[in-house]
């Protein structure tokens, strides 16, 4: 992501406005496309990140725009892998020189009359115990610092146009990481990406809720990382990645969020992206994504003997306009009951899904992604199966056995 010094927006009013790349800029498609092979020749002959940093200062010559070019070097770099490369721990090797060093005392700074050795003798010998040469052991010394890293894998884009594309969506995504609340709509969205996008958000345990939309569409409400006390980082993050798959939707859609801006956050902006801006998701169109926890659920459910049998969720209605969609559908002769997986969690979102969930939903709520520290109250936890990593089934048997209603 950019950092907030590289983000790239115009403020007008209450509005923030995205300065987007034109990927049809013959100038700027010239002055990028350049950067996919020098990454692959940091690849390919091991540069240090130091070196990479360097070289990617070096081309932005006198343009006025620094951020925009320091903006997709970082956008290139988080594509970039780094590594410690080199046989022999560096702490391992640091300590044995400064051991050896300390045994003779005082090092003498270059060779002289006196008998003091000199940090060249010093190397001379550990490389010999440590079967090298003296200029790899001084590679090897301080490899592990972030600067000396080596880049060994470069996954991002590969031409000029992909770049554009992708500094576009990054830049989009960066702004999402300041949100309180973001508001997706899709018009009229049929079942297959309807559950796209459900699964995403679910994927990336976002706090949402569904209302209908015009025209047949709908609109998801989604709180924002600004919105938790806790893991509000890595809520950002989740909520940041998300967003290229709503870039997948066929049919026109609308993200509304409100931005905390500023460099205290003091000031609320709204941020509007759409279908009509032309942006491009560099994420592959794959269908529809099941987590782990829904695997290992659906694997413990079959080896379960039951009268229930399990099947992908149906849209429940809920109290006033929204409705849920559950991960799982459970049946039993003529009676049904569902289990929706929820992600990140506050005290107050959690209070208002179990008050609007219908009373044949069962909730099962992670203990690892309270979004702060306040308990929910015994009285609350009706509806509520706890887990850490794997949702217990007896328990949701159990549940469902409890509230299921017949079917209609």
């Amino acid at each position: 992501m950019l950092t907030v010094d590289l983000i790239r927006v115009r403020v007008k009013g209450k509005e923030l406005l995205p300065r987007l790349l034109d990927p049809t800029d013959t100038d700027l498609l010239n002055r990028v496309g350049s950067l996919p092979p020098m990454f692959d020749e940091a690849v390919s002959t091991g540069w240090t990140r130091a070196q990479l940093q360097a070289t990617l200062r070096s081309l932005e010559g006198d343009d006025a725009d620094h951020r925009l070019m320091r903006g997709i070097g970082k956008v290139l770099t988080d594509r970039a892998k780094f590594e410690v490369c080199t046989e022999i721990d560096p702490g391992e090797l640091r300590t044995a020189a400064f051991l050896r060093a300390a045994e003779t005392g005082p090092l003498a700074r270059r060779p002289g009359p006196t008998d003091r050795r000199t940090r060249d003798d010093v190397f001379a010998e550990l490389a010999e115990s440590f079967d090298m040469d003296g200029e790899a052991l001084g590679a090897a010394l301080y490899s592990d610092l972030k600067d000396e890293q080596r880049v060994t894998a470069y996954t991002g884009p590969v031409t000029a146009e992909e770049i554009v594309h992708r500094y576009n969506v990054v830049l989009n995504q960066s702004l999402l990481l300041r949100a309180t609340n973001v508001k997706v709509s899709v018009s009229a969205q049929d079942p297959k990406r309807l559950r796209q996008l459900v699964r995403a958000l679910k994927f990336h345990q976002l706090m949402f809720r569904m209302e209908p939309g015009r025209d047949g569409g709908v609109t998801f409400v989604v709180d924002g990382p600004q919105s938790l006390l806790a893991q509000n980082t890595r809520y950002g993050m989740q909520l940041a990645n998300f967003f290229p798959t709503v870039l997948l939707q066929p049919s026109p859609w609308r993200l509304e969020a409100e931005v905390l801006w500023g460099r205290r956050r003091k000031f609320k902006k709204r941020l509007m992206i759409s279908s009509e801006h032309g942006l491009v998701t560099h994420k592959r169109d794959q269908g529809v994504w099941r987590s782990n926890i829904e695997k290992w659920f659906e694997e413990r459910f079959a080896k379960v003997s039951s009268s229930w049998t399990l099947e992908p969720g149906n849209p429940v209605p809920m109290k006033g306009q929204s409705f849920v969609a559950p991960d799982f559908t459970l049946r039993s002769g003529n009676r049904v009951g569902h289990l929706d997986i929820v992600g990140y969690w506050r005290k107050g979102y959690l209070k208002q899904r179990i008050a609007e969930t219908p009373k044949n939903v069962v909730l099962a709520v992670s203990r690892k992604l309270a979004g702060d520290k306040n308990p929910i109250p015994q009285s609350m936890a009706n509806q509520v199966v706890w887990f850490t990593n794997v949702i217990p089934v007896a328990e949701v048997i159990k549940r469902v056995e409890q509230i299921a209603t017949a079917d209609q």
